[in-house]
């Protein structure tokens, strides 16, 4: 059977870019099929998900400044789908990350993907975050449950130090008393 051209009809409609069909043969298409791109579609959309943490770190930031005093909290924090601690996070390691980044201290690449382990970063102080540097600590990969652990080991060796530091001191005053008593014998004969 022989197919003709009928040219008495108008052609079958062509597909449209915004047509569902379309849309669903490319995303079969740009399904991921070996681990390698798994995770580079993985990597993708996580590199994404930071970049809208900073967003909403961001928009956080202009509402409670914007707002007037008290409306940020009840009119904007109370309705959101997460926490207020979240919100509180979100917006302190966007501010963080901001000024790092306009610093030039720790550009945006080299931050963490996690939101809490920016915050985490936030928290520590210049001194802490110099060390973290110097140990690799800062960087895309890092997660949230390393950085802790790197923390306490630090809080660990400042107390090595500390108790050192304490001894030493004690020792000196010691030395200090007997050398008082000394004097005060000197004086009263």
């Amino acid at each position: 059977m022989t197919r003709k051209l009928r040219l008495d009809t108008p052609p079958s409609p062509v597909l449209l870019e915004g047509d569902v069909r379309v849309q669903a043969l490319r995303a079969v298409a740009a399904e991921p099929k070996t681990p390698d791109e798994y995770v580079d579609a993985i990597e993708k959309l996580w590199s994404r998900a930071q970049t809208m943490f900073l967003d909403i770190g961001r928009l956080l930031i202009r509402a409670k400044e914007m707002l007037p005093h008290g409306e940020y909290s009840a009119a904007v924090e109370a309705r959101l789908p997460f926490a207020t601690r979240t919100a509180y996070q979100l917006r302190e390691a966007a501010r963080w990350a901001l000024e790092m980044d306009r610093r030039r201290t720790i550009t945006l690449d080299r931050l963490p993907g996690s939101y809490s382990t920016i915050y985490l970063l936030s928290t520590f102080d210049p001194p802490t975050l110099q060390r973290a540097e110097a140990e690799g600590m800062v960087r895309p990969d890092l997660r949230r449950a390393e950085l802790i652990a790197w923390r306490r080991d630090q809080r660990g060796e400042e107390q090595v130090t500390l108790q050192a530091r304490r001894e030493k001191l004690l020792r000196e005053r010691a030395r200090l008393d007997e050398e008082l008593r000394r004097i005060e014998v000197e004086l009263a004969s």
